[in-house]
This record gives structure tokens, sequence and C-alpha cells, in this order.
């Protein structure tokens, strides 16, 4: 009875406890999307610098910031990444745009840069090179060197030699059907293993000389550096 009586007030009063939250809510969100917008200036000149530099001279980036109806958990906008390897063409989300050599240089070029901002122990990088080859798998290469060069244990899963060469340390992961299924089994390499696999990836099953004098260049280089 003492609720119906005071039904009104504890409307208003709930009321006017929501606005004030609503209020706060509004006030932390522009606080974030402020953040956001100079975070996003900042990634976009260095996301530019590091694509040109893996061979897309002329990319362009952008965020783009939409307010939200109401604001979420997420904010109180939301942002998309707008992206174009080309100057003749019109910037567009980047998961629509981007092939997937672009997509491979965009996500390491990002992960090095967060890497620089995070102390992240270990980073895993699974096929990141899919789409490239040739002196944009060398420069890829040695942008995960120099990540591990900074106390940081670098994991990459790949088939191009430039990046494998690249590694202090090699397994090779196998996969065989048996008669009780599938089998995964990972095995650390020595040199002479190491150079093999390689060549392999230089040439093939069948490995020519050639292909094993490159590959002992390849790994004699990296351990000069």
């Amino acid at each position: 009875l003492l609720a119906i009586d005071n039904a009104d007030a504890r409307i208003a009063a709930v009321e006017a406890e929501v606005k004030r939250t609503f209020a706060a809510v509004t006030a932390l969100g522009a606080q974030l999307t402020a953040t956001r917008q100079q975070a996003a200036t900042e990634m976009v000149d260095n996301l530019t610098q590091g694509l040109q530099e893996l061979g897309m001279p002329s990319v362009q980036i952008l965020f783009d910031f939409t307010a939200r109806p109401r604001p979420d958990r997420m904010g109180c906008d939301a942002v998309r990444f707008l992206f174009t390897a080309n100057k003749q063409m019109p910037l567009q989300d980047v998961a629509q745009t981007a092939s997937g050599g672009e997509i491979a240089r965009v996500m390491l070029t990002l992960k090095a840069l967060i890497a620089q901002k995070r102390n992240l122990p270990t980073i895993i990088f699974d096929e990141i090179d899919t789409g490239v080859s040739g002196s944009v798998a060398e420069k890829m290469a040695q942008i995960m060197y120099e990540m591990g060069q900074n106390n940081r244990q670098v994991i990459s899963i790949t088939h191009l030699p430039q990046i494998a060469s690249i590694g202090s340390n090699h397994y090779k992961v196998l996969k065989e059907e048996t008669a009780e299924g599938t089998t995964s089994t990972m095995t650390l390499l020595n040199m002479d293993e190491r150079v093999e696999e390689i060549a392999k990836m230089l040439s093939g099953s069948n490995i020519s000389q050639a292909a094993i004098d490159n590959a002992k260049m390849l790994l004699a280089h990296t351990m000069r550096d």
C-alpha cells in the first residue's frame, strides 16, 4: 500500500536517476570518442608509413566514426576501418575491398604497432604472409625479426622461405592419417634439417643443389644479423 501511495514520487526519483546516469554515460562516452579519435589519427599515420614500406605506396586509411543511436558497452560511436590501396579507388570497408595479400600486410603492421604499446610476451602469426612473396615477404620477415628482438617471442606458421629463414629455431609440423585418426606432430629441426626444409620451400620435393645453396645462404644471412 505504501508503494502504491508513493508510486508517482518513486517513478519521478527513478526517472531522475536514469537521467543522471545517462548524462554520466554520455560524458564518459564523449571522453572515449575523443581518445579514440586522437589514437586514430596517430594510427593512420603509423599504418600508412608501415604499409608504404611493405609495397603499398598509394595506400589510404581512414577511421570513420558514426554516432550510435544509444550508448552501449562499446561506447557512443561505431568505428569503421576504411581502406584503399589505389589512388583511383574510393575508401571502403577493409573487409570488403582488401585482397588477401593486402589484409596480411595490414594485420602485420597493425600487430607490430600494438606490440609497441603493450607488453605482449608471445605473438603467433598463422600464415600472415598469405598472398605475398618476394621483397614484400622479406620486409615482413624483417618486421617479425625486429619484434622478436624486443624481449618478445614470435611464432610464425609459414610456407615462405623468406619468412622461415629469419627464425632462430624451426619446428616442422606434420599431419598424418592413421587407422586411429589424424595425428599431428611437431619436431625441432637441427641445422641440416632446417636447410632441407627451406630448400623444399624453394624447389619442391625434388631438392636441387641450387635450392640447398640458396637455403644455406638465407640461413647464414639471418644468423649473421
